[in-house]
């Protein structure tokens, strides 16, 4: 018997499968395709809305928290500037009585006293809350010098002094510093001689700077160049460590930052603190 040959059998055609939902969702997905695609996309961007419209309203809560946590440190934080202002005030009140009892205490009892206000360039001669005289005054400039090295600064010192001498035409012996502006002023050398023998310069003036060619000759101490008439005026009351009231060569400045630190005052004012203000009187400079 003949055999039939072996015929390969063709591949199969994979049989068509319909993946629409089945029942009613079927047929609404079957005749109302791109309606279904529409809604779906609409759910989808409704979904996206909504979780950015939350995520929004998060970042708008943790703002207004954020907010109302910073206004509150601040208040906080003025609310503390308030309390130390306060303080500060209540302080400065207190240090202010304080000051104002210790000069009652300072003030001497039933005795006139000097008080010197060196932003009003006056002097009081006070006795209780009786002004028995007043006058205009020149104070220290501020201005500076410096010798050796070391910065001198012409202030009229602040404090409680009080009248240790006094004297008529008093004579100036002048300082070291002196010379030294004297000759800086006018950009001259200087040659100091100042620990030498009192005679060493007796060729030169009395009362005088000296000077030799450009060059300024600080003087011996005790020398007559020394000693200076009438740069004091007509009369000195001598406080400490060389500050005085005292008179003046040069009136002008009466009014004004002008002295070396002492207190200048016109011709007919110095001689009445003379004649009536006695030793021991206690200096108010403030």
């Amino acid at each position: 018997m003949d055999q039939i040959p072996n015929r390969r059998r063709p591949d199969s055609i994979p049989e068509r499968r319909d993946f629409t939902p089945k029942g009613h969702v079927r047929r609404i997905f079957h005749d109302h395709k791109l309606g279904v695609v529409a809604m779906l996309l609409g759910v989808l961007l409704s979904a996206g809305l909504f979780a950015a419209t939350s995520a929004w309203a998060v970042n708008e809560r943790l703002t207004r928290r954020v907010t109302e946590m910073t206004y509150q440190n601040d208040t906080r934080s003025l609310e503390y500037v308030r309390r130390k202002e306060a303080d500060l005030v209540r302080r400065a009140a207190e240090e202010e009585q304080k000051l104002a009892s210790r000069e009652e205490e300072l003030a001497p009892k039933n005795r006139p006293y000097l008080v010197v206000s060196l932003a009003e360039r006056r002097v009081l001669y006070l006795k209780g809350n009786d002004t028995l005289f007043k006058a205009p005054v020149a104070v220290g400039s501020g201005k500076t010098v410096v010798i050796e090295g070391r910065t001198k600064r012409f202030i009229t010192p602040r404090g409680r002094m009080s009248i240790t001498h006094k004297e008529l035409d008093p004579i100036w012996v002048p300082p070291n510093w002196h010379y030294v502006e004297y000759a800086r002023n006018r950009g001259m050398g200087i040659r100091d001689m100042s620990n030498a023998s009192p005679n060493a310069l007796s060729g030169y003036p009395a009362g005088r700077v000296p000077v030799s060619g450009n060059t300024v000759i600080i003087p011996p101490w005790g020398s007559p160049q020394r000693a200076h008439k009438g740069v004091l005026g007509v009369a000195k009351l001598e406080m400490y460590d060389g500050y005085y009231f005292h008179g003046t060569d040069n009136p002008a400045s009466i009014g004004s930052a002008a002295s070396h630190g002492c207190i200048r005052m016109h011709k007919d004012d110095i001689l009445w603190m003379y004649r009536n203000v006695p030793v021991g009187t206690a200096v108010f400079i403030y």
